[in-house]
């Protein structure tokens, strides 16, 4: 055989090999992005998108964007979620059903100052039950503000 028959030989098999080896890696690839959304699918059944915010009040705000929590998980069980259940300090009122937050993140037990539980629909409101009892739905804002105890429910977070 000619050395350009053997040239051309090599060049067509490297052709052949090269264009089946990327016809594999799109078919992977296709397979991969279908249970992708398959899983997307499955995630959006059993968990929702909120954006969390803590403000301290003093400047401070930390936010949580387009963060998922499980379906049906309230404010304060996607406070334990997000930020830890170490970072949370409440104590449990049983008369009221409802749980009074201490401290976040290390911050408060001053006597001065509480945490407020805050969502957002229009505008800011101040929550009017508690935090373990009022459910976000997908998309929703809420937030813990930091204030002073003489502007409680003043003002607003953010």
């Amino acid at each position: 055989m000619s050395a350009n028959k053997t040239l051309l030989l090599l060049l067509s098999a490297f052709a052949v090999l090269s264009f089946s080896g990327a016809l594999y890696m799109y078919n992977e690839y296709r397979v991969l992005d279908q249970n992708y959304q398959a899983i997307q699918e499955n995630i959006d059944n059993v968990s929702i998108n909120i954006d969390f915010i803590v403000d301290f009040g003093n400047g401070t705000i930390i936010y949580f964007n387009q963060t998922r929590v499980p379906v049906g998980f309230s404010m304060y069980d996607s406070t334990e979620f997000i930020i830890g259940e170490e970072n949370v300090d409440s104590t449990y009122y049983s008369d009221f059903n409802a749980y009074f937050v201490n401290s976040l993140l290390g911050t408060g037990n001053n006597p001065e100052y509480a945490w407020s539980a805050w969502h957002y629909q229009q505008d800011w409101e101040l929550l009017e039950i508690g935090s373990n009892l009022f459910i976000p739905k997908d998309g929703q804002t809420i937030a813990w503000y930091y204030q002073d105890v003489n502007e409680f429910g003043l003002g607003n977070p953010n």
